[in-house]
């Protein structure tokens, strides 16, 4: 599970043997999140963030949305 982008507080992974779509999992405090970007940005499952968490591993997301894309495909081909 490669980390691609640590920032805030949070680490967010691409596994290597994942589906799509292009997504990352979110690490922080014991908690952890799965957040899609292909097209729009949505949280897809949550275990244990609050909703001031979701909101700021979002806004991270989205504006990184690029860069991870780039990731995600360098990792899954």
């Amino acid at each position: 599970m490669p980390t691609v982008l640590r920032e805030r507080g949070f680490r967010f992974v691409i596994n290597t043997d994942d589906h799509t779509p292009a997504h990352v999992h979110v690490f922080g405090g014991g908690h952890e999140m799965v957040i899609e970007f292909e097209e729009d940005v949505r949280i897809r499952n949550n275990w244990g963030f609050n909703r001031r968490e979701q909101a700021i591993a979002k806004l991270i997301v989205i504006d990184n949305q690029e860069y991870l894309m780039l990731e995600w495909r360098r990792i899954h081909g």
